[in-house]
């Protein structure tokens, strides 16, 4: 989907709906839950998964519906480390020799799969509320916000 990504309907309703669009009545609320963590982690992704599920449940971000993004955060975690391994042990460049006999220093290809990987892994820290920036940007109830929402009678 091109363009600007859809904010939430609780953002638009707490900021007035500046843009005037329609508020999604049908928006999906799943259930504030702790997943459960896929067996097939590896201890690095079981260890990430650990700290962050209690985290972002801290934070009242995380439900029922976030599995699998929570399981590709904590994947992009362990590309991490496992490139940084690699570039530790390889070092971030290589020489070679051409058949002419010429050497040649190329970039470790850990390097360029370390990059990526952390790209992600911004991406899926951005998605959950992970970043100061991303953070200010985040609505999230906590279990003290049980109180009834008093645009709920405009709002259904």
């Amino acid at each position: 989907m091109a363009g600007r990504r859809p904010k939430p309907t609780v953002l638009k309703l707490v900021e007035g709906n500046p843009g005037k669009r329609a508020i999604n009545k049908r928006e999906p609320k799943p259930r504030r839950e702790v997943p459960s963590c896929p067996a097939h982690l590896g201890d690095s992704g079981k260890v990430a998964w650990g700290r962050l599920s209690v985290l972002l449940d801290r934070m009242g971000v995380l439900t029922e519906a976030d599995g699998a993004a929570l399981e590709r955060l904590c994947d992009c975690y362990t590309d991490i480390l496992e490139c940084r391994k690699l570039i530790e042990t390889d070092g971030r460049t290589y020489k070679t020799t051409t058949p002419q006999g010429e050497t040649l220093i190329k970039a470790n290809p850990a390097v360029a799969q370390l990059r990526a990987a952390d790209s992600q892994f911004k991406s899926y820290l951005v998605e959950f509320g992970l970043t100061p920036a991303a953070r200010s940007k985040v609505h999230a109830s906590t279990d003290d916000d049980q109180e009834e929402d008093p645009l709920a009678e405009f709002f259904g």
